[in-house]
């Protein structure tokens, strides 16, 4: 497989009709969850982008419920168009790979996309986004050749797509320093080629220590970083931790696939004799893990949120499966194309198999909907004591999911309920009948966009009886 044939592409082309058709068929179950039902419950609102976190990277998935909702279209149209954008992203970036010559890359973007992707296929977040656009990077380096083929205006573009990918997700760090060092270790190239990967690597370590060392931190980032006190606390057991034990029962159920690559890839390295390289491979991979999940040792059974930090480790598999497996004769014919057709088929299973966990969510939202429409009072707030919490994961999201959920019908559907496990907090509000409860802030009616959410109902909240 050292050159793309017809097979390839078609490959290429499939894989992506496939994460498109997806995108589409599980919209409700992935755009009225938690952060994205915020997100665009926020973007309906303001009229425009609203990025978290300073991660605007996620501008290139938010511009699609944007433009949907400037051009007009319904509350599903402006769903479907946002759950279409996240699946478009690897997809657009795909093709620009190929369109470089850099196939390799092309199917990397890809695997990136599906390999460890589970949970992560219905909560979003920028983590992916950024992954696959820091692939995109290389496949445009790799397109270059080396650093002395940058015209002037090109380091410009370079140093600020850097800086994008960094900002997409800090961890995406870890993904660019295992990239460059895994091509710094190849054999037979030129100093300028190994000088582009230094200087990538180098520009990821200086925006990290910019960030967390000088700039100051929000909100959400200081907690991340004050996490880290974890290594200190919890040594020397950094083994035997219950989120390691979580991670291994995860990876049997739901990443064995991943591994298999890696480990297939590690062993044919070692047949190769690159033992340096299969060191890289080996315990990078392991390190990462660890680095994930002592300090994220307390966020037990939130394997969609862990899911999303172990991604990386897609990367870290796919690289040397396309730039250090197949490309041996061995490979010649379609045999590459065949391997990686299957790593795509049981990726795919893998994630409608997930889907069925996330569409009993949605099923359930809907239902609690239509029981309490007969009810006289259509406000209502549940305490998360009445709900089954094992299968909504998180409450936060519940009034902006709700209010989705509920306006898809028409806007005059509209309905306000909220989940919390402080009702005491929201006493004061109750009996308030214009004001739309959330989660960290309250917005009086008139401030919602009618055309999406048409809240009419003058009664107040009232306390959810079972």
């Amino acid at each position: 497989m050292k050159n793309p044939s017809r097979a390839t592409l078609w490959l290429v082309l499939l894989v992506s009709t496939v994460l498109l058709g997806l995108g589409i068929w599980f919209y409700l179950e992935r755009m009225t969850n938690l952060d994205m039902a915020f997100q665009t419950f926020l973007i309906l609102k303001s009229g425009h982008l609203e990025i978290q976190s300073g991660r605007f990277g996620a501008a290139v998935t938010q511009i699609w419920a944007w433009a949907a909702q400037w051009l007009g279209f319904p509350l599903k149209g402006v769903l479907c168009a946002y759950s279409i954008g996240h699946v478009a992203w690897p997809i657009l970036l795909s093709v620009l790979a190929w369109k470089w010559g850099q196939w390799r890359w092309s199917l990397v973007i890809l695997l990136c996309a599906t390999l460890m992707t589970t949970h992560t296929f219905f909560w979003l977040s920028e983590m992916p986004q950024g992954l696959v656009f820091l692939c995109g990077i290389y496949a445009w380096m790799h397109h270059k050749g080396g650093i002395a083929q940058f015209r002037w205006w090109e380091w410009l573009i370079w140093l600020l797509a850097l800086w994008t990918a960094f900002y997409f997700h800090p961890m995406v760090l870890y993904a660019n320093v295992f990239i460059g060092l895994f091509f710094l270790l190849e054999q037979g190239k030129a100093r300028n080629w190994k000088w582009m990967h230094l200087i990538s690597i180098g520009v990821f370590i200086a925006l990290a220590l910019l960030k967390y060392k000088v700039l100051k931190l929000d909100w959400y980032d200081a907690a991340a970083l004050k996490k880290q006190e974890a290594f200190g606390k919890l040594w020397p057991n950094w083994l035997d931790i219950e989120s390691n034990h979580q991670f291994l029962d995860w990876s049997l159920r739901d990443y064995w696939l991943g591994w298999i690559v890696l480990f297939g890839s590690i062993l044919w390295t070692i047949w190769q004799r690159n033992l340096v390289r299969a060191m890289l491979m080996t315990l990078w991979p392991m390190g990462f893990v660890l680095l994930v999940n002592v300090p994220f040792h307390d966020s037990i059974g939130k394997q969609f949120y862990m899911e999303n930090l172990y991604l990386p480790l897609a990367v870290f598999a796919a690289v040397p499966l396309l730039f250090e497996v197949l490309q041996a004769e061995y490979w010649k014919g379609n045999r590459g194309e065949w391997l990686l057709a299957l790593v795509f088929g049981l990726s795919f299973y893998r994630i409608i198999d997930a889907g069925a966990d996330w569409n009993l969510r949605v099923r359930w939202e809907q239902q609690m909907l239509n029981e309490t429409a007969k009810l006289p009072a259509k406000k209502m707030l549940l305490t998360e004591d009445q709900v089954p919490m094992d299968l909504l994961k998180m409450s936060w999201g519940s009034p902006y999911e709700w209010l989705m959920l509920s306006a898809l019908k028409h806007p005059d559907s509209a309905r306000c309920l909220i989940i919390t496990d402080q009702p005491a907090r929201y006493d004061s509000l109750m009996s308030r009948p214009t004001l739309f409860l959330g989660s960290f802030k309250n917005y009086p009616f008139d401030q919602l966009p009618s055309r999406y959410f048409n809240l009419k109902d003058t009664m107040g909240y009232v306390r959810y009886k079972e």
